[in-house]
């Protein structure tokens, strides 16, 4: 334990040295004055432990002071417009409205001129239009060479959580909201870089694989645990997961290589046994792998540093030597990198991989119980499964414990709240979490291989992936605040847990010893042969056949949902809560999908189509792009890239919209030609069917109202659906000019329900055009507390003249709303705030 004192006084050092601030040169003066201190110490013959601690103390203090760098005057800026030129030094993450990453800036210009600069700014940025023709999504790369334009901004602390701490431990000092990128030029540098960037690409396939053969958010989940992808996680998942205290489950760090090596050295352990060196070998190429998978962040680094050392302490038969190994370990990286010890992922990669490692000599005596009580009532084939599922569901129980109980102030500290819900949350999510790692790898790599092997794992990863959803949704969301929370709580637990294990007794120390066991103890006492016998020896059961039993089981309860959970017989109309924009889903009475726009978010859309159809179904017969302005079309480039599309309708063209360039690159990678429309166009959603299901096309009119840019609204696709005496008016962004020109029109615009347009802005919904419809429901798409004032009072009071107040729907008050009809009557089905 002399290593753990050592390593303890180093570590306080550093944390001294960041908290404040003095010369260097005093400092190290003061750390060579324990050189003859030590030795009088010694010709006193006295024990030379307090001096050297102190030293190690002091030489910690140093350490920080001397590695300290000069702030750069940017950081202090806020609000500041600014031209960057730098290079991108992270892997770029596509998030909902925008790309986000890490810029080394090399000159910036706030105005006066361009100078020289040393920091760096997370930039959030849309990728230019040469960028985009030449680039699948997230467009930048790491190594890439930017220049843009935009504000330079100071983080803020948000929530309780020191941000401007968090991003200044990464060495980064401001936030770059880019208006304009005006250059980007690819280019790495040595064999380091190159193997970097390979290394970010072939997550980004990893990451693709997993958005197109699993169903939001149920993928977002994926990317978040697998990748440490968190950009396209819904932001009520994440709130979700904040306040019931499991936030920690979907940061890769200590947990997760804890889990893996568990999980590792049960599958190694059940295969091969408890041979050298591939017994300890095949574990220490797991969480390497998963660390390359990941991306290679920094946070898994250290993990997977910390995870090797307790694997080389456990395979040199030294398990009570764990504890030192690891404070070594980070007292090793905290002296490359001082600036480590503030972070919050290194100080939980830390507590929890500790926590764990502490709790691996309780784990063999945990399977000898477990394995003694379901064997001793006698034999039975069922009683191996059991064990199994026992011996596994209690180490996780195990794990999720140690690594919550040591993990959970440095929550509160940092974030200045507790989640009473935490441990029993992360107790119940964490078996389910091994399942939805090993079910979203399998996913990714058979995914990149072939998509309908992609699918079928995809099924495997599902059932986790969900439980865990449902699970953060379902929890209780309580928590406590306040200022004991701080300083006070985390001195005071861990300075109980460092006293216990001060004075740990000897039961516990024999435990200890047992940990050398621990690799092949998952199966203690339940050990069995290829083939599974009865108490009388007299039935024997080959494993595969079991095996194959179970999958073909699964296969058929598949098959039997896919069967039961087909066409209603109905026409399903669904209004999705996307916020401020428009996605309307049809689903006909046999089946045929068709998504009008796709919301203002990347995973507006993919979201709420995944929520009504099965987990497996991942195709539309027809998407339909009303107009190019973001909040209709931005979550159609998902929708495009994750599902199998049997045609796309669009209205007029206009090459200069901004996404233009993202839209058509899109098309070509779904191997997509998009089939214009104008008024008179109709389309039978199912021939041959009685009553039918049309569709007809009211605009654009055969020559555009104002062909330019700023009308793209009264350019837009208007669509009418009629199913037998039913009829929906789907009015995009139109505003009175396009309405006047459909009301004097031939066709008929009458219809029991009505979207009403522009989500129910001033210049729409005209008292003539309402009567022209003259609806019996209306559906109004907005956002709750848009900056535009949507709906419009004098809006909402013409609607109440046209149909009874309790027939007027909103989004932002009633959520997602679907309309079901039989050809003659129709209800109506909300899911409301």
């Amino acid at each position: 334990m002399k290593l753990v004192y050592l390593a303890v006084f180093w570590l306080a050092g550093i944390a001294l040295g960041l908290a404040f601030d003095a010369s260097p040169a005093p400092v190290l003066l003061l750390a060579l004055a324990a050189i003859p201190l030590g030795f009088f110490v010694f010709l006193a013959r006295q024990s030379p432990g307090p001096v050297v601690l102190a030293a190690a103390l002091v030489l910690g203090f140093w350490r920080v002071e001397a590695a300290q760098q000069p702030i750069a005057a940017s950081a202090f800026l806020d609000q500041q417009r600014a031209t960057v030129t730098g290079r991108v030094v992270d892997d770029p993450e596509a998030r909902s409205r925008n790309v986000r990453f890490t810029l080394a800036v090399e000159i910036v210009d706030f105005g006066p001129g361009p100078q020289e600069s040393f920091s760096k700014v997370l930039v959030y940025a849309e990728p230019p239009s040469s960028l985009v023709s030449l680039r699948q999504p997230p467009f930048f790369e790491y190594g890439d060479r930017v220049t843009a334009k935009g504000l330079w901004q100071r983080p803020k602390p948000f929530q309780g959580f020191d941000y401007p701490s968090f991003l200044e431990s990464k060495g980064v000092s401001g936030l770059f909201w880019a208006r304009k990128v005006e250059a980007v030029e690819s280019g790495r540098g040595g064999l380091p870089d190159y193997a970097r960037g390979e290394i970010f690409s072939f997550r980004r396939d990893l990451s693709g694989s997993l958005e197109r053969n699993l169903p939001a958010p149920q993928s977002a989940l994926a990317q978040a645990l697998l990748l440490g992808l968190r950009g396209q996680l819904p932001s009520d998942v994440a709130d979700d997961f904040r306040d019931t205290g499991t936030s920690h489950l979907l940061a890769i760090s200590g947990l997760h290589v804890g889990v893996l090596l568990f999980l590792a050295a049960g599958v190694v352990s059940g295969t091969i046994g408890r041979k050298q060196p591939l017994y300890f070998l095949l574990p220490l190429v797991a969480v390497w792998i998963y660390a390359l998978t990941s991306g290679l962040p920094v946070s898994v680094v250290r993990a997977g540093i910390m995870g090797t050392t307790v694997l080389a302490a456990v395979a040199l038969g030294r398990p009570r030597r764990v504890l030192p190994a690891l404070a070594l370990a980070a007292a090793v990286m905290v002296g490359i990198d001082p600036k480590v010890l503030g972070q919050v992922s290194f100080q939980l990669s830390f507590a929890a991989v500790t926590g764990i490692a502490l709790a691996l000599p309780w784990q063999p005596r945990l399977v000898e119980v477990l394995s003694t009580n379901i064997y001793g009532g006698g034999g039975g084939w069922w009683r191996g499964w059991v064990a199994r599922l026992a011996t596994g569901a209690a180490t996780a129980l195990l794990v999720s414990v140690a690594a919550t109980f040591t993990t959970w102030p440095l929550v509160a500290y940092h974030f200045d709240r507790i989640p009473w819900m935490g441990i029993p949350v992360t107790l119940l999510a964490l078996p389910a979490l091994p399942a939805a790692l090993v079910g979203s790898l399998a996913t990714a790599l058979t995914g990149l291989l072939h998509p309908a092997a992609g699918q079928i794992f995809g099924w495997m990863a599902w059932l986790p992936l969900t439980y865990m959803l449902k699970l953060v949704s379902w929890a209780p969301h309580s928590t406590s605040s306040g200022t004991w929370l701080g300083a006070p709580l985390l001195v005071g637990w861990y300075g109980v847990l460092g006293l216990a294990l001060l004075l740990r007794g000897r039961p516990l120390r024999i435990m200890y010893r047992q940990a050398a066991n621990l690799m092949g103890r998952f199966s203690a006492g339940a050990r069995e042969d290829s083939v599974v016998t009865s108490s009388s020896g007299s039935v024997a059961i080959p494993r595969l056949w079991l095996s194959l039993a179970a999958l073909a089981a699964a296969a058929a309860v598949m098959l039997w949902w896919q069967i039961f959970s087909g066409p209603t017989g109905m026409l399903h109309v669904y209004f999705f809560d996307v916020g401020q924009g428009d996605s309307i889903l049809i689903v006909t009475p046999q089946g045929r999908q068709v998504l009008v726009d796709g919301g203002p978010c990347s995973e507006c859309a993919v979201e709420a189509v995944a929520a009504e159809f099965a987990f497996w179904d991942k195709s539309l017969d027809l998407v339909v792009l009303t107009h190019l302005d973001a909040d209709h079309s931005r979550g159609l480039l998902a929708v495009l890239d994750r599902y199998w599309v049997g045609g796309v309708l669009v209205g007029s063209d206009n090459v200069d919209a901004p996404l233009r360039s993202q839209w058509d690159a899109a098309l070509e990678r779904g191997g997509l030609t998009p089939v214009p429309v104008e008024y008179g166009y109709r389309i039978d959603l199912e021939p041959g069917s009685d009553p039918r299901v049309i569709l007809e096309v009211l605009n654009p009119q055969r020559e555009p109202l104002r062909p330019h840019l700023a009308d793209l609204n009264n350019n837009a696709v208007v669509l009418r659906l009629i199913y037998g005496d039913t009829s929906f008016f789907l009015a995009s962004d139109i505003e009175s000019e396009a309405e006047t020109a459909m009301s004097l029109g031939g066709m008929t615009l009458a219809s029991n329900v009505l979207k009403v347009p522009h989500h129910g802005s001033k210049s729409s919904t005209t008292a003539f055009f309402l009567g022209r419809v003259d609806p019996e429901m209306v559906v109004i798409s907005v956002g709750s507390s848009n900056s535009y004032g949507h709906p419009n009072s004098d809006v909402l009071d013409r609607l109440r003249e046209t149909v009874e107040p309790a027939n007027v729907y909103r989004t932002d008050q009633r959520g997602s709303i679907e309309i079901v009809s039989d050809g003659a009557d129709i209800w109506v089905k909300t899911s409301d705030r």
